[in-house]
């Protein structure tokens, strides 16, 4: 939420928060100094209103509590009863660096199969982590310096990917472990073409060509897994007919493409954030929705839609009765009532449990508006040992099972 705000004198009285600067009459006669909080403020002066009125005064600056900050709340998660699950810190730098060697690598043949095969022994592990819980988005990882922005947009497409794949299928297992591999590799051809990792960026000759550069990279190395391969040469594919580089319309695009593209413009939504500003989860799903007609298979949609809803977990909201809490996790069948972590008082009480608001149960609450978005992962990329030095291929060991490889 905005820090500071203007507040009208007709809503003083729901407000909570402290005056963010000395309020002065026209004639520059101190009213009330800054600091001050509202509540106290409202019991000590009760003809505060009138007295502001009189001055031609009808808004006041109001600087709101900030109960907790991101990394509080990602502590806090530990806390609740039942825990929250998100990934693994450590997957998700092992998996970015691991995504970065095969980039750094793209050029030389050997380089790249040899990557292409340790980044497949890490990736085993995504869809387990990704079963965890039901909290998708607060295990997207936040996008870090430049150097790191198209491993990290495809570790978030291949979670988002197989996250959408796993509530819709969810007795499908190797579907879901092939959605996270394609998922990681879908902008493949981007990396070798020396394009920024953004999915709508880079000329027009290189979005058009890249998912097919990407089909042909992974076949060279050995990948022959049609889900994978479909993944990456046909995201960007419309419902309509419209898209590339197929013009495939309908059911006639392949189902892991049709996932892995829903996934691909909901994170680029999220990196798409205006310069000195974030795109917050809840407006990169209403943005997702608007441009859902015509561009993608609808049920893909319903699925993320239905699992991480209209307050997608980690949004700060503010509830009707003024409080403050975070979404802790939506509901299929309700996405305007989810259950809220309350924020008041956490930050100086430690010892105490979070409090749950269980929105579904109490119906006399609802939400009032959303503000920040505690919902990404912050990522601290693993660091090189020494300047220069390339980077190490972890692990050079077989494909997990399920995986076609050819030699």
């Amino acid at each position: 939420m905005k820090s500071v705000e203007s507040v009208s004198l007709d809503r003083i009285d729901q407000e909570k928060g402290v005056l963010a600067r000395d309020i002065l009459s026209p004639s520059s006669v101190l009213l009330l100094p800054a600091g001050l909080d509202l509540a106290a403020l409202r019991t000590a002066r009760p003809d505060m209103v009138g007295l502001l009125r009189k001055h031609g005064i009808l808004e006041i600056p109001v600087k709101k509590h900030e109960p907790i900050t991101p990394s509080e709340f990602r502590t806090l998660l530990h806390r609740v009863v039942p825990p929250v699950s998100t990934l693994d810190p450590l997957l998700a730098q092992v998996t970015v660096y691991q995504m970065d060697a095969v980039y750094d690598g793209i050029r030389k043949r050997e380089a790249r199969e040899r990557g292409i095969r340790s980044l497949l022994s890490v990736a085993q592990n995504l869809p387990g982590e990704i079963r965890k819980g039901s909290q998708i988005t607060l295990s997207l990882a936040e996008k870090p310096s430049a150097g790191e922005r198209e491993a990290l947009h495809g570790l978030n497409v291949s979670l988002l990917s197989g996250y959408i794949s796993d509530r819709l299928f969810p007795l499908w297992r190797g579907f879901t472990e092939e959605l996270t591999i394609g998922g990681l590799f879908h902008d493949m051809g981007k990396a070798f073409l020396g394009s920024p990792g953004e999915s709508d960026g880079g000329s027009e000759r290189i979005q058009l060509i890249h998912p097919l550069l990407g089909e042909t990279l992974l076949r060279d190395s050995g990948i022959a897994d049609r889900h994978i391969l479909s993944s990456v040469r046909s995201h960007h594919e419309a419902w309509n007919g419209t898209g590339y580089p197929d013009g495939l319309s309908g059911n006639k695009i392949p189902l892991a493409a049709r996932i892995v593209s829903v996934a691909n413009l909901f994170d680029s939504i999220l990196a798409a954030s205006p310069e000195g500003e974030r795109t917050r989860s809840d407006q990169a799903i209403s943005s997702l929705i608007s441009r859902t007609e015509g561009r993608f298979d609808r049920a893909v949609v319903r699925a993320l839609l239905a699992s991480i809803g209209l307050y997608p977990p980690g949004s700060v909201v503010e509830l009707s009765d003024g409080r403050s809490g975070v979404v802790l996790e939506t509901r299929e069948r309700d996405l305007l009532r989810p259950r809220v972590l309350l924020m008041e008082g956490l930050r100086k009480n430690r010892e105490r449990l979070p409090e749950i608001l269980d929105l579904k149960k109490e119906t006399s609450i609802h939400i009032r508006k959303a503000g920040d978005d505690y919902g990404r992962l912050p990522f601290t990329p693993l660091e090189r040992e020494g300047r220069g030095r390339p980077r190490v291929v972890f692990r050079k060991n077989r494909a997990p099972a399920g995986i076609k490889i050819q030699d």
